[in-house]
């Protein structure tokens, strides 16, 4: 079990409050992110609670691994991503808004993600995330079928 450090707890914090900055002007709404940890897991969940604004939608839960040898998040699992609407840019300007609030708040060495199908896939592969070539598989508690991988 992973231990709540300072670094942890204000690292998590920061992410959520730099989140609800960035990720406001590009939705139309507030999105409130929140972070939490169920006792027996080994990842810190962040997912927003306000899910849409009229005809608007952007939901986002991801997990962050910490590293067992250092003070620091190894890398992050996007379990759910959803924005409405879609295909005029919104997806690709949140992914990267987050890509770039991660690079700046954690040390973190990897995003990955589950594609469900393949226009998922091709949202992501645009967003240059990757086909796992095998270099991180090792280190993640995670499915390592049909995963892609953003090197950070």
């Amino acid at each position: 079990m992973i231990k709540d450090t300072d670094y942890v707890k204000n690292t998590l914090e920061e992410l959520c409050s730099q989140l609800d900055d960035k990720i406001a002007p590009i939705t139309g709404f507030n999105s409130d992110f929140s972070y939490y940890k169920n006792q027996d897991e080994d990842f810190y969940t962040i997912h927003n609670k306000v899910k849409s604004l009229e005809d608007k939608r952007f939901d986002l839960n991801m997990r962050l691994y910490k590293s067992n040898d250092e003070d620091r998040f190894l890398y992050v699992y996007i379990m759910w991503f959803s924005v409405n609407p879609k295909k005029v840019g919104v997806g690709s300007a949140v992914i990267t808004e987050i890509i770039e609030l991660l690079k700046a708040v954690t040390k973190i060495e990897f995003i990955v993600l589950h594609p469900d199908d393949n226009e998922v896939k091709y949202f992501w592969i645009k967003n240059n995330f990757l086909p796992s070539d095998g270099t991180f598989d090792n280190k993640i508690n995670v499915n390592t079928r049909r995963i892609l991988v953003y090197a950070v």
